[in-house]
C-alpha cells in the first residue's frame, strides 16, 4: 500500500511539474527583473509519435464483412510524424484474431474457423489541436492490405480524439474507421468497422 501511494505522489509531482513554468531573470543587475517562463503547449508544431494501442474490429451484415465475419480483437502499433502542428503522416501495423468470412457464402457455411489478420495501413492526418484543454480531434483517411495468407486491398477514413496527459510527452487516444475492400467473394461491396484505443509516445 505504501509503494502504491509513493507511486500516485510521484507521478502528481511528475505531472505538476510538466505543466508548472519556470522563473528566469533578466535585465541588469541594478534593475532586477523577472519574468514567468511557461511552457508552449501540449502540441508541438513539429512530433514524432509512437503508438501502443488495442483493437476491435466488428464485420456483421451481408455487406458489412470484408474478411473478417463477425467480431475480432487485437492490437497493434504505428508509427506518426508531424510535419506541421495540423497535418501528419503515419505507418501502421495491428493484428486481430476473428473468424474467417471465406466459407460464409458457401453451403453448408462453415463459421468454426479462426484465424488471425495482419493489417498495414499508411495514413494522412489533419488534426485540431486545443491546447486549454490538452485535447486535440482528428481525422485521417489512407489505405493499405488485410492478410492472412490472402490479401486484400483496403481504403479506411476515420475520426478520433487525443488527450495529452503530460504535455508533448504522453497522451491517450481513442478512435474509429471504415474499411472499405470492394467485391471480396464476389458478393458485393465489402466493407466493417474498426476501433482503436490506446497510449501515445511523443518525442
Amino acid at each position: 500500500m505504501k509503494k502504491l501511494v509513493f507511486g500516485i505522489a510521484t507521478l502528481i509531482a511528475v505531472s505538476a511539474a510538466s505543466f508548472a513554468g519556470t522563473e528566469a531573470y533578466t535585465g541588469p543587475a541594478s534593475n532586477k527583473e523577472y519574468k514567468q517562463v511557461t511552457q508552449s503547449g501540449c502540441f508541438s508544431d513539429q512530433e514524432l509519435q509512437v503508438d501502443v494501442f488495442g483493437a476491435y474490429e466488428v464485420g456483421n451484415g451481408s455487406d458489412h464483412a470484408g474478411p473478417i465475419h463477425d467480431h475480432a480483437w487485437g492490437g497493434g502499433t504505428a508509427v506518426n510524424y508531424f510535419f506541421m502542428r495540423y497535418f501528419g503522416l503515419s505507418a501502421e501495423g495491428s493484428w486481430v484474431d476473428g473468424h474467417d468470412n471465406s466459407g460464409r457464402f458457401s453451403a453448408p457455411v462453415d463459421l468454426t474457423h479462426r484465424t488471425t489478420f495482419q493489417s498495414v495501413n499508411g495514413n494522412l492526418i489533419f488534426r485540431w489541436p486545443i491546447d486549454s484543454w490538452c485535447i486535440a480531434p482528428y481525422m485521417f483517411t489512407g489505405g493499405g492490405a488485410t492478410m492472412d495468407g490472402s490479401a486484400w486491398a483496403v481504403y479506411d477514413i476515420g475520426i478520433g480524439l487525443e488527450y495529452r496527459l503530460l504535455p508533448n510527452k504522453l497522451g491517450i487516444f481513442t478512435d474509429g474507421r471504415w474499411n472499405y475492400y470492394g467485391d471480396n467473394y464476389t458478393h458485393g461491396n465489402q466493407n466493417n468497422f474498426l476501433i482503436r484505443a490506446g497510449a501515445r509516445m511523443v518525442f
